[in-house]
């Protein structure tokens, strides 16, 4: 059984895009698909999609089975934590300090305050070098600051699914290279992803299978 499923799914455009025509996608353990795009609204519009943030027109989304209904904000909140979201639009809230952005999904779904960041989060935060970033805010660092964040945030959660745009783009070389090592070893464990790179030498690294948007139209090859 699929872990994500769109079934008939249609959406209008966004942005410069064509929108997405009707098209059916699934994405199951072991997938890891390069996302192509003759716009780049239109790969976005995808990874958000799958993501579940953007209602479709028409069509049915199913989650391990089971289909979502896009008017109970509960149960997806309950989804999208178990799908790590890198688009460019992922973002931070920026009046609390890096860590606090780390610790506030544990704030809520522990029902605690007294948290710190575990192993994991720190190890991950000191290979993309936000380390000693950590207690700062988001305006008081760089772009590539914020995305690693963002990156180890997602990594970090536990997801069932990963959704990667232009990712490496965005981050200083090293931490480029690290999070392409992590990326790698996630898909090689079989957790499935879906991931555009836009016209980068990103664009075919892990890829086994292709989707392509042209005009609107969804093709998986």
């Amino acid at each position: 059984m699929a872990l994500i499923e769109l079934r008939d799914y249609a959406h209008a455009p966004t942005g410069r895009g064509k929108g997405l025509r009707k098209f059916s996608f699934s994405l199951s353990q072991g997938d890891a698909f390069s996302l192509h795009a003759d716009r780049i609204d239109d790969a976005h519009l995808f990874l958000r999609a799958l993501a579940t943030l953007e209602p479709p027109e028409e069509g049915l989304y199913l989650f391990d089975g089971e289909e979502l209904d896009f008017l109970k904000p509960r149960r997806l909140l309950a989804v999208r934590r178990k799908i790590g979201y890198m688009g460019v639009d992922a973002a931070l809230i920026g009046n609390r300090t890096l860590r606090t952005n780390l610790l506030l999904s544990r704030y809520y779904y522990e029902n605690s305050l007294d948290l710190t960041l575990g192993d994991e989060e720190m190890s991950l935060c000191r290979l993309l070098g936000i380390e000693e970033k950590l207690d700062l805010r988001p305006a008081q660092v760089a772009p590539e600051d914020v995305r690693a964040a963002i990156i180890v945030r997602e990594m970090t959660k536990g997801a069932e699914a990963y959704l990667i745009e232009q990712a490496f783009v965005a981050l200083a070389r090293p931490a480029a290279e690290m999070y392409i090592e992590m990326t790698r070893k996630m898909i090689d464990a079989g957790i499935p992803c879906v991931y555009y790179a836009g016209l980068t030498q990103y664009d075919r690294l892990f890829k086994k299978r292709d989707i392509y948007i042209r005009d609107g139209v969804v093709q998986v090859v």
